[in-house]
């Protein structure tokens, strides 16, 4: 009978591990999927960092509160200007609304007021939804950086001014004086462009017709720009409310890779019509695709949410939760486009009761802390980062 030394099986052992090891799939180091995205490539070679490369990298991501706290998108964006340098400021609001901050952006404002597409009647809503709207009584307008350095910026508005407003007066951090009017006056939507170093104060003479839905904010040189664009409470869904040509105002950011951020708010609903929402959305990711043919689409998957810690184990899921993660991913592979489980780079199910121990996520089982959105972001910039090799996972 053959036999073998104890030594010579060992490593006999030890190689067919090791070969066993080599043919095993390896561990996913995130939790960002491509289902056959075709502008993914594009997104990769963008996130390259090139010596002397002329074009940058704009994310925008429009969702709920989970953007509209501009912590998640912060740390993309920090950790992406020092790879790719600061391309801008990005996106900010019209104007400061309650409970919502923008990481780079300040506001003052006297003789404004806010008009919320989530919360109000019927209006012409921009892209974002909000509106800064003229009193009537005339007012400033001030827009602030919470940086030690301003540079620059080349900066659109998206305005909506009639015939006979005068023109706005914006006063600049370098003293520069401009007056600036729509390129259409006559009641619609359009856009002003000016350069501007923050902080500017914007004033008005009055007029209740002159209306500002949002800026745009670019730097001199190329480089990364992460925009947050969310209304606390906010579905899907709810762009119905915008105007028809909303997306008109998005392309004036020149997005290269768009991300919806939706789903929380859709999961607390008791009766959530799982064939309506996935219509709402695939709806959505077509009109997309039409208007921005050049663009990625990312569909950020509902993190893990609690409608109570108490109940189990693992607290009380939301009560749709389920039913709005396998929607998304659902049509994250129907529309071939990238998708990002933010619950499996939590852990997984059963996770938000630990977030909330480690002080990553907030007692309400929804929200996360500072700490938590940054390291759920991590995962999403490691996917991001690691797009060459994602067609793997198609």
């Amino acid at each position: 009978m053959f036999s073998m030394s104890r030594p010579r099986i060992l490593l006999a052992a030890s190689a067919l591990v090791a070969a066993l090891l080599a043919l095993a799939p390896a561990a996913r180091a995130h939790a960002l999927y491509d289902y056959g995205d075709r502008n993914a490539t594009r997104i990769a070679a963008l996130l390259t960092p090139s010596a002397g490369r002329e074009d940058g990298f704009h994310m925008v991501q429009i969702g709920d509160s989970h953007t509209a706290g501009d912590y998640f998108t912060d740390y993309l964006r920090t950790e992406l200007q020092q790879r790719l340098g600061d391309g801008g400021i990005g996106w900010a609001m019209s104007m400061y609304a309650s409970g919502q901050r923008l990481a780079r952006v300040g506001y003052e404002q006297e003789g404004w007021e806010l008009v919320n597409s989530r919360n109000a009647g019927e209006a012409d809503y921009p892209f974002g939804g909000l509106i800064a709207q003229g009193t009537g009584v005339g007012g400033q307008l001030t827009l602030k950086t919470k940086s030690d350095d301003s540079p620059r910026q080349n900066i659109v508005m998206v305005v909506s001014q009639a015939a006979g407003d005068p023109p706005l007066h914006i006063i600049d951090a370098d003293s520069e004086v401009l007056d600036v009017k729509a390129r259409r006056a006559d009641g619609a939507w359009s856009e002003a462009t000016f350069t501007a170093r923050l902080p500017f104060i914007v004033t008005t003479e009055g007029s209740p017709n002159t209306r500002i839905g949002g800026w745009w904010m670019r730097g001199e040189r190329p480089g990364a720009i992460v925009s947050a664009v969310g209304i606390n409470g906010s579905e899907l869904s709810q762009w119905d409310r915008w105007r028809s040509g909303w997306m008109d105002d998005l392309a004036l950011g020149k997005p290269d890779l768009i991300a919806l951020a939706y789903g929380t708010n859709e999961a607390f609903r008791t009766n959530l019509d799982p064939r309506e929402y996935r219509r709402t959305l695939e709806t959505a990711i077509d009109q997309l695709r039409a208007r921005f043919p050049r663009s990625a689409i990312l569909i950020i998957g509902a993190p893990e949410s609690l409608s109570s810690l108490k109940g189990g184990v693992c607290g009380q899921r939301a009560p749709s939760l389920n039913v709005v993660q396998q929607e998304q991913r659902a049509v994250a592979k129907e529309k071939h486009t990238l998708y990002w489980d933010w619950q499996q780079a939590m852990g997984g199910g059963c996770s938000m009761r630990k977030w909330v121990a480690q002080n990553l996520a907030r007692k309400d089982g929804v929200h996360f802390s500072q700490e938590g959105y940054e390291r759920a972001a991590g995962d999403l910039l490691a996917g991001l980062l690691h797009l060459r090799g994602a067609a793997g996972s198609r």
